[in-house]
């Protein structure tokens, strides 16, 4: 599935159609047109794959804080987005999940049904409320 997901890299297509160019142009056969597209598909999607894997999404205990009650009216997987949004897109934050943008648009209307905002500068702004450490006071 995630090869797939490579393959509609615009990148990967140009680099595909310029290399069969190239060798339409220096006069090899449909085969070798064929190959060549093909081996820089492959290369082009190992190396997405690769540096998926080398860059791995955050796990959930690493985007939601230990405090197990701060996310209350909100799913976890909703707090997963919600920690998410001040810094990331929705189209990043499917990619950090691996979700789809469409689940990802969903999660955020959810959310903002549930606390009754509008922006989603406003679940940055509660997020960052409630995950707030406060520091003890010294004795």
């Amino acid at each position: 599935m995630r090869a797939l997901v490579e393959l509609r890299d615009p990148v990967a297509v140009a680099l595909a159609a310029a290399a069969a160019l190239a060798a339409l142009w220096l006069g090899h056969d449909l085969l070798a047109i064929a190959v060549t597209v093909v081996v820089v598909l492959l290369a082009r999607v190992g190396a997405g794959l690769a540096l998926r894997r080398q860059a791995a999404p955050a796990t959930v205990a690493q985007l939601v804080p230990a405090d197990a009650h701060w996310y209350a009216p909100l799913t976890r997987r909703e707090a997963d987005v919600a920690m998410l949004i001040r810094d990331s897109t929705n189209k990043e934050i499917a990619d950090r999940l691996v979700l789809s943008e469409r689940t990802i648009d969903n999660h955020v209307q959810n959310i903002m049904n549930k606390l009754n905002l509008h922006h989603r500068a406003q679940i940055a702004s509660w997020v960052t409320e409630r995950t707030r450490v406060t520091p003890t006071p010294k004795p």
